[in-house]
């Protein structure tokens, strides 16, 4: 197979300046999560880039519902999904998934790419444009292969990955229903290792409203949402460890103002790792629990926001399965592939929650992502580029035995 694919592989090589120039030119335009304008905008540059597999319908999102740190429920506008469909009636049939937003907002001071040796420093570079790059050369790659019409093809590229896909999440769960493998370009390590089973993941939201009063005249009558709220979130961090390998992080609180009014609204934030969908019913039990305890206080009002935003990615038969094949392709290319778990989340957990097997980490080798260190290894763009559309032309060429743990529809 190797020895066949030669030419493609050659011409991937050849693409490498090119690939480069294109990481720089997207990770240069900001699309934090929250920068809708800059996400509108992206969206409709890619819609071009990706033009060249095929038309690329741009899809609505729901608005996303936060609660701000002033207690306020805010709606807040979703940059579209982008799609692109290549159906293969009776052929096995590919996801492919990135998202395109990072975490790096509008104003922060990390906004171009800058070369450091053979490494290109950037916000995005890993996770996750020079993925996408990744993605989109490979496929040309499978194309050129001439190996394109044996396999059917759906690309989707998210806009809200980095805040935990609440508007896009849905929808990759539904269209990970008809597929047969999943592929995800999440950045891998920088020594090229690769993601097995992953954590699931929850992020809550309590607010509790109380009543205001002047502290020195007539503290009585208040009700102190600051100190409520302390109180539940004591209860809160209790659930930490209470189940096997179960994290609770207490990570933000606001309320209260002038030292002599008693707070009438508190808002606190926390996540949780969790290792099965039994740890987030129990753990979802529990906070309505301590919602409906404090909630029978006199003069107070507590409300719980949020929920599990994926569930966990476990190391099933079929994943091991395509894990295997993944490793055995890697080393055709005198590539060592080698997969950890981690208790980090992404789409792969979405994809898993309609029992698609996937590997979601086959972007670029980079580090230090979220953060102004983060950086990929700028050969990683041939090298991930090359190992990726090998896996697509075994796929296609019938050298995959494809497995998932439940039946796909049809």
């Amino acid at each position: 197979m190797i020895k066949k694919q030669q030419p493609v592989m050659g011409w991937i090589a050849a693409q490498q300046a090119d690939m480069l120039a294109k990481t720089i030119d997207w990770c240069n335009v900001n699309t934090g999560s929250a920068n809708y304008d800059g996400l509108l905008a992206f969206a409709a540059k890619l819609q071009g880039e990706f033009a060249c597999l095929g038309d690329v319908e741009l899809i609505d999102l729901a608005d996303r519902l936060v609660v701000d740190d002033a207690g306020n429920e805010v709606a807040y506008p979703s940059a579209p999904l982008l799609r692109l469909h290549k159906p293969c009636a009776g052929k096995p049939s590919i996801l492919l998934v990135a998202h395109y937003d990072t975490v790096y907002a509008r104003d922060h001071e990390f906004q171009t790419c800058i070369m450091d040796g053979d490494k290109l420093r950037g916000p995005g570079v890993a996770d996750l444009k020079g993925g996408m790059v990744v993605m989109l050369y490979a496929l040309q790659a499978l194309e050129k292969s001439g190996l394109m019409s044996e396999v059917g093809i759906e690309i989707l590229l998210n806009p809200d990955e980095e805040i935990g896909s609440p508007a896009s999440g849905a929808y990759l769960v539904e269209r990970a229903k008809y597929h047969d493998v999943g592929l995800i370009f999440e950045p891998a390590l920088a020594d090229g290792t690769l993601v097995g089973a992953r954590k699931g993941s929850g992020n809550f939201t309590v607010r509790v409203k109380g009543k205001a009063a002047h502290a020195g005249r007539e503290i009585e009558a208040g009700r102190n949402a600051l100190v409520l709220l302390m109180k539940i979130l004591t209860e809160v961090e209790t659930l930490h460890g209470a189940r096997d390998e179960l994290s609770v992080n207490v990570a933000h609180i606001n309320g209260g103002g002038a030292l002599n009014m008693v707070p009438d609204m508190a808002v606190g934030r926390f996540n949780c790792r969790l290792n099965s969908v039994e740890d987030a019913v129990w753990l979802e039990s529990k906070l309505d629990e301590l919602v409906a305890k404090y909630n029978k206080i006199e003069g107070y009002e507590v409300e719980k926001f949020g929920g599990i935003t994926r569930n966990p990615k476990p190391a099933t038969p079929a994943n091991l399965n395509l894990q295997e094949f993944v490793a055995k392709t890697g080393a055709m290319l005198n590539i060592e592939v080698s997969f950890k778990h981690t208790g980090g989340v992404c789409d792969g957990n979405n994809l898993m929650q309609s029992g698609l097997p996937n590997i979601d980490t086959l972007g670029v080798r980079g580090a230090n992502i979220h953060s102004p260190d983060e950086y990929m290894t700028v050969e990683s763009l041939t090298e991930r580029a090359q190992f990726v559309a090998l896996i697509l032309m075994r796929m296609a060429n019938g050298e995959y035995d494809f497995k998932r743990d439940v039946p796909k529809e049809r």
